[in-house]
């Protein structure tokens, strides 16, 4: 199962990777994501790990599988028969304008089970994300 969300932002690439990279600053950015800590220690990149805490979800553990500056991030979490795949991708549109692009890809034999349960959450969820990170690149902040 996946999903899928695209935003247009008044920013450069740089400024929105400097948004969405910054994963420990997410709870003041967006509304789904009520704390992030990060697990390793050092710079982020391939093989860091995150507990992240959202509303309505199971705390969950993250590993980042890819990390591709300013373009692409990618992590992935495990649980109960489910391991779910979220991608960050930021392109460039012009000098101060970028598409941020959401996924969430779900698999396992879960799915079915638990899609039923979560899809309009996870819709709603990456909305308010693309659009929490979209104010914070455009204000600064």
């Amino acid at each position: 199962m996946r999903f899928e969300e695209s935003i247009e932002i008044g920013a450069n690439q740089k400024r929105v990777w400097d948004v969405v990279s910054d994963i420990e600053s997410w709870p003041r950015r967006v509304e789904t994501v009520d704390s992030v800590e990060a697990l390793t220690p050092g710079p982020v990149g391939v093989g860091s790990w995150f507990q992240l805490k959202q509303p309505k979800l199971p705390e969950g553990i993250w590993e980042v599988t890819a990390w591709d500056p300013p373009a692409y991030f990618e992590w992935r979490q495990k649980s109960g028969g489910v391991t779910n795949t979220a991608g960050h991708r930021i392109e460039a549109l012009g000098d101060d304008r970028s598409l941020l692009t959401l996924t969430i890809e779900m698999r396992g034999l879960m799915v079915p089970i638990v899609g039923l349960f979560i899809r309009n959450l996870v819709r709603r969820y990456l909305s308010l994300e693309a659009q929490g990170m979209k104010r914070a690149a455009e204000s600064g902040g």
